[in-house]
């Protein structure tokens, strides 16, 4: 496969490959090590961490009971995992990151959640990694592989989510892992890569059940290859029953939620997250909607709208390109989908990209704030939209510039990355409310905006610089994030700021414009020290 010949690196670099590489995600690790620490708090991370903390007493208690009954931090903590009303949520990020606060024995909200953040980012760092090796393997390069992955840490909503969204970011770069894992073992299958794929596995589905699809892509997938003759059936066979009895056993260990039913919790947390216990609204086009009954092109909208255009256009090209190519293969006889392992790439990633996004419309699955649930497909979509670039830049047209056609998609797609970088850096650290030109006008009445309240903290660092009375009284509407971003603040900026809490019959929040909900409401004053 021909390489990115006119992007000229200097020798040294061309001739060792690991250096840009290693510098590329050297850089990457040393700015998030920068920034982590710039992100305010969402409404969700303190339940997130509660789902963790039982959990961990859970294990705790068989076998550590001395550590789960003299941590005063295990104290508030009197449900058992039982009667936990989010006891079917994956906890296999949320139990070790609790673990390891404890052992560092972190007490102050600020030190735990920013500790949260941190690793966090080295979840979605290692997702970054993921990622480069699926586009380096499947283009046989490793300037595409790069290439991908800045277009990855340069979608700003998602580079912003790297850093708080403990649940969709990492369930999103578990689910890369697991699909390189997954993309080893189906092109040299062996116990090894059975044994690495199940682990990535049975992690990722344990932070996020919709992880299934990958045993469920990895066994179909190899069971074509057999029928195909690419694989020994014997050595398929083998292969895929140590590959499912590991996920399975892996899965139930390190699952406590499984441990008293297995099968039966299981099924029961596959029913919860078809159909998600969530009846809120969202701003939809400008009006409210039940998140129960959103129109099927929720997901698509918000897809096309908060993804630079600089991978939705190739993306979609891409798409054409890939089903394309499978209908040549069809029609070229045997029912085959690929000639070539990179083409059966293509298949497994147009399949992961596709099959989640008919699933939520078949089983009307809840979708709401945004397509956060589904930014698990967005390495797949990526890695269609290097297909679709990779074609253009080996595509010639038919006039007398065709020569300049390379230099010239360079030259935007660079400009484009940079134009992506500034508005990046000058919108930090609030990259989570970017949208692109096709949002049209008028976005913030129109779709929602910071739903999560991250952006509580910046607000309140703005008041704290700009007042200067040693009390200062601010109000936020109820469910709100407002008093637990206080908790972030540095110890100096705490004192004096006390929060008028706005209680709403019915709940309302202010996801339009951030002002005060008209409703009648009963205040109370709660001193924030």
């Amino acid at each position: 496969m021909p390489d990115i010949a006119y992007l000229r690196l200097p020798a040294v670099l061309d001739r060792r490959p690991w250096l840009p590489v290693s510098l590329f995600f050297s850089l990457l690790l040393l700015l998030g090590l920068w920034v982590y620490s710039d992100y305010g708090l969402s409404i969700d991370e303190n339940q997130s961490r509660d789902n963790g903390m039982i959990s961990l007493k859970h294990v705790l208690q068989r076998f550590d009971p001395d550590l789960a009954l003299w941590d005063p931090a295990f104290g508030p903590y009197t449900v058992p995992l039982s009667e936990h009303y989010d006891r079917d949520y994956g906890v296999m990020f949320e139990a070790p990151v609790c673990y390891v606060e404890r052992l560092l024995r972190l007490e102050t909200t600020r030190e735990r959640f920013l500790f949260r953040h941190l690793a966090t980012f080295l979840v979605c760092w290692g997702g970054c990694l993921a990622f480069f090796q699926l586009a380096r393997r499947r283009f046989s390069s490793w300037k595409w592989g790069l290439l991908g992955t800045l277009w990855l840490v340069l979608s700003p909503r998602l580079f912003a989510d790297f850093f708080y969204n403990d649940k969709d970011a990492v369930f999103m770069a578990l689910f890369a892992v697991a699909t390189n894992t997954g993309v080893r073992l189906l092109r040299r299958p062996s116990l090894r890569t059975a044994g690495w794929h199940a682990l990535a596995c049975a992690v990722t589905i344990d932070v996020r059940i919709m992880g299934v699809l990958l045993p469920a892509a990895t066994l179909a997938l190899l069971l074509v290859r057999v029928l195909y003759g690419e694989v020994r059936a014997s050595k398929a066979l083998v292969v895929s029953l140590v590959y499912g009895g590991l996920t399975t056993g892996l899965v139930v260990a390190l699952w406590p939620y499984l441990w008293s039913a297995p099968l039966h919790n299981f099924l029961l947390a596959w029913r919860n997250m078809s159909v998600f216990r969530w009846g809120g609204e969202v701003l939809y086009f400008g009006k409210m909607r039940a998140a129960t009954s959103l129109p099927w092109h929720y997901a698509f909208v918000w897809m096309g709208i908060t993804t630079p255009l600089l991978y939705v256009v190739p993306f979609l090209l891409g798409l054409v390109v890939v089903i394309r190519q499978i209908i040549l293969r069809l029609r070229a006889g045997g029912l085959r989908l690929w000639a070539t392992e990179q083409e059966m790439q293509d298949v497994l990633f147009l399949g992961l990209w596709l099959v989640p996004l008919l699933a939520i419309l078949i089983l009307k699955s809840v979708v709401y704030d945004g397509w956060r649930q589904l930014y698990f497909l967005y390495p797949a979509a990526l890695l269609l939209a290097l297909r679709g670039a990779w074609s253009l830049w080996h595509w010639r047209p038919a006039a007398g510039w065709a020569q300049y056609w390379p230099r010239l998609l360079a030259g935007v797609t660079l400009v484009s990355m940079g134009s992506i970088a500034v508005q990046m850096v000058r919108a930090h650290p609030l990259q989570n409310v970017y949208f692109n030109l096709l949002a049209g006008k008028d976005v913030p009445h129109r779709f929602e905006m910071d739903y999560w309240g991250v952006s509580y903290r910046q607000g309140l660092e703005y008041v704290l610089a700009h007042d200067e009375r040693p009390r200062i009284t601010f109000n936020a509407p109820m469910p709100s994030p407002a008093a637990f971003n206080v908790l972030i603040l540095p110890p100096r900026c705490k004192t004096g700021l006390y929060l008028w809490m706005i209680s709403t019959k019915p709940i309302i929040t202010s996801r339009l414009t951030g002002s005060m909900p008209k409703t009648t409401s009963s205040r109370t004053r709660k001193c924030i020290r």
